[in-house]
Parts: C-alpha cells; structure tokens; sequence
C-alpha cells in the first residue's frame, strides 16, 4: 500500500530538526535500558521504537563536561551541548541493512579534572519492512551498453570515494529543513523491479512536485559535487561535517558551485525529471558515510530535541 505524505503543499507540515546534532553509521534501536555506568551521567535514545533505516537521537545529561562523545563498535562520534546546561545530544543514522537484534553503545564524558565517566547502553533494531515498487523506464536507461557501463562504473567510483571523506569541522547551523515543496511519492528504502529487472532498493524518498519547484539546501554545508549523472542526473551533494551528506538529484538545473559554502535554505537548483526518471520531483537523500538514512526518520525527531 502506497502511503501519500505531504511535505508543507496540502497536508502535514515536516518540521525543521537537528540542533546539534551528528549522524553516525551504526547499529542501534530500541532503548532497553542502562547496563552500567557512572550516577553522575545518564543517558538515553529516542524514539523508543527504531528501526533498520531510521535516525535515533542519543541525549545525555548530567554535570557540565569538557568532552562528551558516543563509541559504538569502535567508532566515535561526537555529542554536542544543548542551551540547557548538562544536557547534550548525537544523532546516529542505522543502515538499512543493519542486522535486527541487540547492540551497545557507550557514552563517554570527561570533567574539567580528567574524570571519565561512562554509560552503555542496550538497544535492539527492529526489521523494516520497506515493500516493493514496480517501474518501467526507457530499455536504454535500464539494459546498458558497453559505454554506458563504463560511465556508470565510474560514477559510481567517484561517489564511493566522496562518502569516505570525513570532513572534521561542524557545518551544519541549528535545525535542518525540507528542501522542497511537494508530495510523497516514493518512500525509502523500497525494493525496485524495474522493467521486470530485481534492482537495487530506493536509498532516499522522491518528492514530487512541478518542473522548476526551487530546491533548498537543507541546512549550512559545502557543495562537494555538482554535475550531471548517469543514475540522478542533475545532481548536488552536500557536505555538512562529521560525515553527514544531503544529496538532490534529478533536478532540471543546479544553481551552485563545487566548492561553494552554502547557508540554510539557500536555493541550489530546481525540480527536473533529469537522469533515471519517470516524472518531475526530487530525491533527496541522507547518507552518513556508507550508510543511507531515511530523511522523514530524521525529520520526525525534532519533537524530541532540545534547542
């Protein structure tokens, strides 16, 4: 069953999120409560209910700390302080192919003398069931030829390489936002057959709306890609810090620069049908290193922030 969700045009309105905020490739779900860990620090993830693909917010609170940062299966990522003081919060994005079941995470903060404290955590990722979307698209745009794939391939290279870049600098500003105007047409993580072909999932969601619809960057980041694909077409990559990219693809034309710094809601190009595309909208999507993340999982945490 095709589930329509309006962004901002004709129904729910998605707010803005992430005030200090990081998202990390890891694997974590439900809290299911403190194994360990220091009194003087506390912690927990919301929602209470997270599944394969979401986003988790982790807060913890206690006295104010020099440093605070999160470890999960080795690797660190950083927790930033809200207004309130003692309180602090991260974000971590799990993988749509994370495994379901139980996993630790750890939180360690250290006082202005060099005291470590700590806390684990227990949580459990629960399985996603993501459906499955038929399509037919042009015999060229599915069944490639030999420079066809050579392009491709390419490609796809390049990216992989983008995505392991690790930029060690906060970009990002205050609260993220939806990039666009427009309609729920394609969620993420949905299986693709396309002419009859078993295809890789949908690793963002398609907004759909009107040829030229502006297109926003959904928050402070630098421009790390702006060129014309096989796959998305038009496309803009973002890098917003710590490992976090927001991509927009399809676009009839981009409206900024490799290289360019770009604040919050700056308009860095419009709706097209460029690339693989049926129709007219866009696809954004949110990528933490090599894990792609549901944006409307993300979206839907602003109600447990704290500014």
């Amino acid at each position: 069953m095709q589930v329509h969700l309006f962004v901002k045009l004709g129904g729910v309105h998605l707010r803005p999120f992430l005030k200090g905020l990081f998202l990390v490739p890891a694997l974590l779900g439900v809290l299911q409560g403190i194994a360990r860990g220091d009194d003087i620090l506390r912690a927990e993830y919301l929602p209470k209910t997270v599944m394969q693909g979401d986003g988790c917010l982790v807060r913890a609170w206690g006295p104010p700390f020099k440093s605070i940062h999160g470890e999960v299966q080795g690797q660190r990522f950083p927790m930033t302080p809200c207004r309130e003081e003692g309180v602090y919060q991260g974000l971590i994005g799990i993988g749509m192919n994370t495994r379901p079941g139980p996993y630790e995470t750890k939180i360690v903060a250290i006082n202005g003398d060099g005291q470590v404290s700590s806390r684990l955590l227990s949580l459990k990722v629960g399985k996603a069931n993501f459906g499955t979307e038929k399509l037919s698209l042009p015999p060229d745009m599915v069944d490639l030829d030999g420079k066809a794939l050579e392009r491709v391939h390419s490609e796809a290279a390049r990216l992989k390489a983008l995505f392991q870049i690790y930029r060690d600098e906060r970009l990002w500003k205050g609260a993220f936002i939806c990039p666009v105007e427009g309609k729920l047409s394609s969620t993420f993580g949905l299986g693709r057959v396309i002419n009859g072909q078993r295809k890789s999932p949908h690793t963002g969601v398609d907004l759909e709306a009107k040829e030229g619809t502006p297109v926003v960057a959904s928050n402070h980041g630098v421009a790390v890609l702006v060129d014309t694909l096989f796959f998305s077409g038009n496309s803009v990559i973002l890098d917003h810090g710590w490992g976090f990219f927001s991509m927009y693809f399809h676009l009839s034309q981009a409206l900024v620069k490799d290289g360019e710094r770009i604040p919050t809601g700056t308009m860095i190009g419009r709706v097209g049908s460029t690339g693989r595309s049926t129709g007219p909208h866009l696809h954004w999507g949110i990528r933490v290193r090599e894990n792609h993340v549901d944006p409307l999982s993300v979206l839907r945490l602003g109600e447990y922030l704290r500014e």
